[in-house]
């Protein structure tokens, strides 16, 4: 057979298992090395560009990538275009920096308030899902996004927002005494030919409170996938993508058509709120500035380089939102291009050249061509009731390749 991989794994088995968790252990260890590498702003050097990179970043990465997680609720499971997102990631942010900063609430406390303030908001936002959809409905959300900079500057919320200036708030989120960073730091710094990227001696207390945030958020965000995972598995969730596919047919089997909309909006929100709550815990500030229907696109932007109804495409599309643009217009000279193409607004053109091309060679995301090209090396395949292996059948010789990315597509 054409296409079969190199080795076939099969699931439930010791070498399954195996495969999980060694990934697991690498990913937790690369985000270690990273944590500890950056902690202060660095640079990577690609075609004689400086790229800066560092774990403030990461952390605000993280922000987009659970905002773009809610996005694959709404948009990539049940098939609700919505470009609001950026509406609760304000209000998530705005409210929790008010608790933290007026009333001293601590930045995980503010979930009590935030996740199911932004959840009702998105109910009632997502009532109109229930009549119009499409372009309609997209043009509805991304109208409520526009109104959100304007809302939080209205002279009677001022006492609570600060109006322009926006909310400030400082951080009481302090690396433990008793938790090795230190100690961990001095074993990376010993590592041969890689340990000068990781400093020398002892981290500064404002290293040692980057690391703690972003572990923390890292955390945070783990929860946040395993909650949509479970979702996505269970049956609501099957319900939620039986509406993306077909609406009449969901309704035909007698699924409630307006409680799954509504909740799919409402879990949605609830994790823009839970991103907004990450993003101004780490930069100390909730302006208007940063929360204009621009930040909404961007979230879509991510949303479809990373891959549409996949978990990991949010990963992927919070960090593309997060370093391509500010990458992009660092880019000095690249092979080919004149120079004085590079010069100006170079971030948002590379960005829109990158998805471009990115929906005409990978249609279905990065995800999707990272899974095409996964099975021709690993496939897992289920043991049949009477323990014998699955025979492995070729989408591609049976559907053709259209049809493959399009089951690939849905799949967690």
């Amino acid at each position: 057979m054409a296409n079969t991989p190199r080795f076939t794994i099969v699931e439930g088995s010791p070498q399954q298992l195996a495969y999980k968790w060694v990934g697991i252990a690498l990913f937790s260890l690369f985000l270690l090395l990273i944590a500890f590498a950056y902690n202060d702003t660095g640079s990577l050097t690609l075609l004689g560009n400086d790229y800066t990179i560092s774990t403030p970043r990461l952390t605000k990465a993280i922000a987009f990538i659970i905002c773009i997680l809610g996005l694959q609720v709404v948009a990539g499971f049940t098939g609700q275009l919505s470009l609001g997102q950026g509406f609760f990631f304000g209000t998530g942010a705005y409210l929790s920096a008010w608790l933290v900063a007026d009333h001293n609430w601590s930045w995980f406390a503010t979930l009590l308030v935030v996740v199911p303030a932004c959840f009702v908001l998105g109910m009632i936002v997502g009532i109109p899902a229930l009549r119009i959809k499409g372009l309609y409905l997209a043009l509805v959300t991304l109208g409520l996004a526009a109104i959100f900079p304007s809302l939080v500057q209205l002279e009677g919320l001022k006492p609570y927002t600060n109006g322009a200036g926006g909310k400030q708030v400082s951080s009481d989120l302090k690396a433990p005494d008793w938790l090795p960073l230190d100690g961990i730091a001095a074993i990376f710094q010993k590592i041969p030919l890689l340990g000068q990227y990781f400093g020398d001696g002892d981290l500064s207390s404002k290293e040692s409170d980057r690391v703690w945030i972003f572990f923390l958020m890292v955390v945070l965000a783990v929860i946040c996938f395993k909650l949509v995972s479970n979702l996505v598995n269970s049956r609501p969730g099957r319900a939620l993508r039986a509406i993306r596919d077909n609406e009449t047919s969901a309704a035909v089997t007698g699924m409630n058509l307006s409680l799954y909309k509504t909740l799919s909006f409402g879990l949605a929100s609830a994790l823009g709120g839970v991103g907004g709550i990450v993003y101004v815990a780490e930069l100390g500030i909730a302006s208007p500035g940063d929360f204009t229907q621009l930040i909404s696109i961007y979230f879509i932007v991510g949303l479809v380089v990373g891959g549409v109804g996949t978990l990991s495409g949010a990963v992927i599309g919070g960090l593309v939102i997060t370093f391509v643009p500010d990458w992009a217009s660092s880019t000095q000279e690249l092979p080919v291009v004149p120079e004085r193409w590079l010069s100006g607004p170079t971030g948002p053109l590379i960005m829109g050249v990158l998805l471009i091309v990115l929906t005409f060679v990978l249609p279905g995301g990065v995800v999707a061509g990272t899974r095409k090209l996964k099975a021709k090396i690993v496939r897992i395949v289920p043991r049949t009731p009477d323990g014998d292996i699955a025979e492995i059948v070729d989408v591609d010789e049976l559907l053709g390749d259209d049809a493959e990315n399009e089951l690939a597509a849905p799949s967690v």
